[in-house]
């Protein structure tokens, strides 16, 4: 059997992790148990990468890039209320089919350990609050959003609602689903700001 390019073996390690914190956290990830369900041994994944934290490092870059695109695209015809309702939507949407990011995004290695770590997050998660900002500023021009409101502060209130809804959902075990309760948490978001 050929060995596979280093490429797709980074990507098969970060699936896994992702899929392991899913089901258990970073507290309980080694790099034993992501060796041993891409089913390659650890000496094998330390030739993809240092370490533990090095892969979880791999994997926030990894989530940030693909929720930017997954997340993100939205028609150019779109007003900015109809564009931050879609973003919002997918941003539920997505972590609900991907619950191995919630874990990531809200660990303590992650908050409060490792501040590469909580630097690289830091990154991915300003960089949404920056997008959404832009977008809320647009409806401001377009009319849509009222003037009154900070922009910042209202993509901080965004990502908040968005945040606060999933670790709920992530401590009660998942069970509801996010898409359902979307609609009216973007009710109470679009109420807030919409002129």
């Amino acid at each position: 059997m050929a060995r596979k390019d280093t490429n797709t073996r980074q990507k098969e390690i970060i699936e896994a992790t992702l899929e392991l914190l899913a089901e258990n956290g970073t507290q309980n990830l080694t790099t034993a148990r992501i060796a041993d369900r891409v089913g390659i041994s650890e000496a094998a994944l330390y030739r993809h990468f240092d370490g533990k934290f090095d892969i979880i490092g791999s994997t926030i870059e990894f989530v940030g890039t693909r929720m930017r695109r997954e997340v993100s695209t939205t028609p150019e015809t779109e007003s900015a209320m109809e564009e931050l309702k879609g973003v919002f939507l997918r941003h539920l949407e997505y972590i609900e089919e991907h619950p191995g990011n919630a874990r990531l995004l809200f660990s303590d290695d992650i908050h409060f350990d490792d501040e590469k770590l909580r630097d690289l997050l830091s990154e991915v998660i300003e960089g949404r609050k920056e997008y959404i900002q832009k977008i809320i500023e647009k409806g401001q021009d377009q009319g849509g959003v009222r003037t009154d409101v900070d922009p910042e502060g209202a993509a901080l209130m965004f990502i908040g609602l968005i945040q606060s809804k999933v670790l709920l959902w992530s401590l009660s075990g998942r069970n509801d689903s996010l898409k359902k309760q979307s609609k009216t948490l973007w009710r109470v978001f679009s109420r807030s700001i919409e002129a």
